[in-house]
Formats: structure tokens, C-alpha cells, sequence
């Protein structure tokens, strides 16, 4: 068994399922995912595969595949909580499952990243325009106290600014021809 981590494979399902073939061609067969922790679980050592991958997320459990989609191949590869990846090993398809689901789960996301972006940026912004005050219309000085509390929030506020930022670009970039 090899273990593979993928942090931000969700926001590009596309390449996602790319990467999926090309792991079956090099003969790692897909057994298991687990979303939560963004871990590809493969078997290695099987016979090189052209197997095609698509994957879904359903917001309700127990999802049946469509009769037309099972009679064109597609079964369901794994299933871990409302993501399901489907295999398909037949040369010609015709019919590929819904991505709707996706595309208003990464809409949602990207809201929720660009508007967590704007509030850290605007909180910033309005500390650096109160300390602007304080120093050049008061002439004092500012000084922090050196206490853990300032530095931690320094950081966490930073590393949410890159993780926001990053999350809102690339959700963009990989699935603005969806909206």
C-alpha cells in the first residue's frame, strides 16, 4: 500500500482525476480515499491500467449511480463520506456523471476564502491607518509589549491571509469556466 497526500485536490478535480489515470498507467491501482486528511490510498504493483476517473461529491450518503451511467462502464471505485470516485475501463464513453454538486461546493468555498481574505486585509488596513494616526497626528510613538498573545496573533493572522489569498486564486483559476 502507498499513501499519497494532496492538500488542495479538491479545488481542481480535473487534474485530480489526470493524476488518477496517470497513477493507473504506471500500475497503482486507486483502493481508498480519505478526504479529512486529504490522503490517496493506491496498491502498487498491479499491471498498468488506462482506467478513465471521475470524481463526485454528493451532499446526501448512499449515492446509486444512474442505470445509464453503470451501462456505460462507470462503477463506483471508493466512497468516503459525500466524495465518490467512479472508474470507467471501456475506450469509448459517452456519459460522465454530474459535476454539479463540485462546482457549488467550490463556488461556496471561494466565497467563504475571498471574504475571509477581505476581513483579514480590511482589519490590517485599519490597524495600520490607526497606527498612521497615533504616530503622525498625536507624534507618539507606538510600542508593543512583548508578550506571546501579539506574536501568535501576528502569525495566525498571516498565515491566514496566505492560506485565504492562495485558496481564493487557485478556486478560481480552476473552475471559472463552471461559473
Amino acid at each position: 500500500m502507498k499513501t499519497v497526500w494532496k492538500p488542495f485536490w479538491s479545488y481542481n478535480v480535473k487534474k485530480t482525476e489526470k493524476w488518477l489515470q496517470a497513477k493507473a498507467l504506471q500500475g497503482e491501482q486507486l483502493v481508498d480515499i480519505k478526504p479529512l486528511y486529504r490522503l490517496f490510498i493506491f496498491e502498487a504493483g498491479n499491471q498498468p491500467q488506462a482506467i478513465q476517473y471521475h470524481i463526485a461529491y454528493q451532499k446526501k450518503q448512499h449515492h446509486k449511480l444512474p442505470l445509464l451511467l453503470h451501462q456505460s462502464g462507470w462503477g463506483e471505485c471508493c466512497q468516503r463520506g459525500r466524495w465518490y470516485i467512479f472508474a470507467n475501463q471501456t475506450k469509448d464513453i459517452q456519459n460522465y456523471p454530474v459535476r454539479q454538486e463540485i462546482i457549488k461546493r467550490n463556488r461556496n468555498l471561494f466565497y467563504f476564502f475571498a471574504a475571509l481574505t477581505m476581513y483579514v486585509l480590511l482589519t490590517l488596513l485599519l490597524f495600520v491607518i490607526m497606527s498612521g494616526i497615533i504616530v503622525f497626528y498625536h507624534g507618539n510613538t507606538l510600542t508593543f509589549s512583548p508578550v506571546f498573545v501579539w506574536h501568535t496573533l501576528l502569525v495566525i493572522s498571516i498565515g491566514l491571509t496566505i492560506i485565504g489569498m492562495f485558496s481564493t486564486i487557485r478556486l478560481y483559476q480552476s473552475n471559472k469556466h463552471f461559473w
